[in-house]
């Protein structure tokens, strides 16, 4: 009956009969739910997700999204009556995006940082579920009112070399990515160990002073600060490294033949911008809940051809990230029982250059602000696929998001304060240089079109692959510039304090940043979402960003592959999937 109702669920699909489609579905659902077959009936949500999609009914379809992702996990979280034998092939993967370094303190993008999740381990881990679990630490104490952290280590943890892992090398690798001249991105993250921005910013020389030491080979202490909730989350994302090959290599020790991690699996080849090989570590010391041998990471820029080759079974899952509407619509219209939706806490936004004019002007940045349509945006331009930010910075599913405090989108006022500037009708200003990253033109071009059309000014857009992207907005800021934000943590934290904003608008605000410092240490949560909600609202009234959409993370996963995990954070838990013989 469900392969039926299924089937006619689908037809009616395709000619838009979306009320008989949902009835069919709907009915499928009821059966697979009192079979208690989970993964089936997340599927068939993710077919209802896709109806409601076309006929434009965005809210019941992110519930069925919502719930299709709730029992995608609950699926995953099922143990096997039997150990599963190995996988009969390589688990396939595919992405439009290649990674930028495998050195954890470098890490800058999310291709890189889900690489690195799955060849390195530091002392905890986030599990699909969010929860902080032991990974290298066999188990830690909170002390001094949690301004003290003592981590036992594992002592069976070893580097892919068979060289042990000390606690040493956690405090080797937590220091390296503080040293200044290691130019690492994510040594912001430790600001709250005791020491760590000072030593960092350059105000004091002795790396001693970072309040990070080895009492032994298996025994860490780290003193913070002051109390910091979210530290667990930290110390799952800073991964170590193994000086003993860092220091053999210098800069190339994250090349093939000098690589050595202490994650599930470890690298094998690199062919940069094609293709990536992956095979199980033996020296692993965790558990592999899934089956999987060896990974091969397809990069292929040209969206067609990357979902020409899953079509014809020549990849397992598709990461369609980055993927522009129409391919998104022709992979959910195709693949409609493969694809899978799932919350993921990303916010895209426009950022200003507020050190220079026009935008060192507030009216001008409210005004382009203003002459955002953002519903238009997300629910036309972007089909649906995102959620119009319509709230702050943080976004919805992460404690402390602000809904409904974004500026509205009012052109009559938006012309009114770019007169008040001084450029009636666009008039006198000059052409505006922006930045946007590959993979993100569709969202350009509308701001373009809508910019010159409610506010009569000339928007120029520069596309550029990642990395010299980066080096633009660091060197050379352009006047407007588009980006998204990952959290790396579910903490207010990781967007209003830890991301690159307030560096990257050169935008400072005395009172934000009171608020974003005293909220890293109020132990009661009631009162720091407050503190962060009114943050939140300070830099969206102040205009240094515009939130444009809120995003999920969008996938083609086989019928074959079983209990293939996701977090809101992290899109590939490789160790738990299970490929049956097919």
């Amino acid at each position: 009956a469900v392969e039926y109702l299924n089937e006619a669920g689908d037809r009616a699909r395709r000619l838009y009969a979306h009320q008989e489609a949902i009835g069919a579905y709907e009915r499928a659902l009821a059966l697979l739910k009192a079979e208690g077959d989970y993964e089936r009936a997340a599927r068939t949500l993710m077919k209802l997700g896709l109806t409601y999609h076309t006929a434009f009914d965005f809210q019941a379809a992110r519930q069925a999204y919502e719930e299709g992702f709730a029992l995608w996990q609950r699926a995953g979280e099922m143990e096997p009556a039997v150990r599963p034998l190995p996988a009969p092939h390589a688990l396939r993967v595919g992405m439009i995006y290649d990674p930028t370094t495998l050195d954890p303190a470098m890490s800058d993008h999310v291709a890189s940082g889900g690489v690195i999740d799955q060849i390195f381990s530091g002392l905890v881990d986030q599990s699909p579920e969010m929860e902080v679990v032991p990974e290298a630490a066999r188990s830690w104490e909170m002390l001094e009112g949690g301004r003290r952290y003592v981590f036992h280590l594992r002592d069976d943890v070893c580097w892919s070399d068979g060289v042990p892992v000390t606690a040493g090398d956690f405090e080797y690798s937590w220091k390296r990515a503080l040293d200044p001249a290691t130019g690492s991105s994510v040594a912001h993250l430790l600001y709250d160990v005791k020491g760590a921005r000072a030593f960092h910013q350059g105000d004091a020389s002795d790396p001693d002073s970072v309040r990070v030491r080895a009492l032994d080979e298996l025994t860490l202490v780290v003193e913070l600060e002051e109390p910091t909730g979210y530290f667990l989350y930290l110390a799952a994302y800073m991964h170590p490294v193994p000086r003993h090959v860092v220091e053999a290599h210098g800069a190339a020790w994250t090349e093939v033949g000098n690589i050595v991690t202490n994650g599930p699996f470890r690298l094998e080849t690199w062919k940069r911008g094609e293709s990536m090989a992956f095979v199980r570590n033996p020296e692993y010391h965790g558990q592999f809940r899934g089956n999987v041998q060896r990974v091969g990471l397809s990069v292929l820029l040209d969206q067609s051809a990357l979902l020409e080759l899953y079509e014809a079974d020549g990849l397992d899952t598709v990461i369609l990230w980055g993927f522009i509407p129409p391919e998104m619509d022709r992979a959910r219209q195709r693949q409609a029982g493969e694809y899978v939706s799932v919350p993921w806490l990303v916010t895209w936004y426009v950022g200003f250059d507020v050190s220079r004019p026009p935008f060192d002007d507030p009216r001008m940045r409210r005004a382009f602000a203003l002459a955002t349509d953002r519903e238009t945006l997300a629910d036309v331009v972007l089909r649906g696929y995102v959620s119009p930010a319509t709230g702050g910075y943080v976004p919805p599913g992460m404690p402390g998001h602000s809904p409904g405090i974004g500026l509205p989108y009012d052109p009559e006022q938006a012309r009114h304060l770019l007169a008040e500037a001084g450029y009636p009708g666009g008039c006198s200003l000059p052409t505006v240089d922006s930045l946007v990253p590959y993979g993100r033109e569709s969202l350009s071009e509308y701001l373009q079109a809508q910019w010159r059309k409610d506010l009569g000014v000339e928007t120029t857009w520069e596309a550029m692959e990642w990395a010299k992207y980066l080096d633009g907005l660091e060197r050379e800021p352009p006047h407007i510039f588009l980006c998204g934000w990952l959290a790396d943590y579910p903490d207010p934290d990781s967007f209003l304090r830890a991301s690159p904003v307030r560096p990257w608008t050169r935008w400072q605000n005395g009172a934000y940043d009171r608020l974003v410092e005293e909220a890293r240490h109020v132990t009661d949560q009631r009162k720091r979402m407050k503190l962060y909600g009114q943050a939140d609202k300070i830099l969206i009234e102040e205009g240094a960003i515009v939130p444009l959409t809120y995003e999920r993370l969008h996938l083609l996963v086989k019928p074959w592959v079983r209990r293939y995990a996701t977090s809101p954070t992290k899109y590939w838990f490789w160790k738990d999937v299970i490929i049956e013989p097919h």
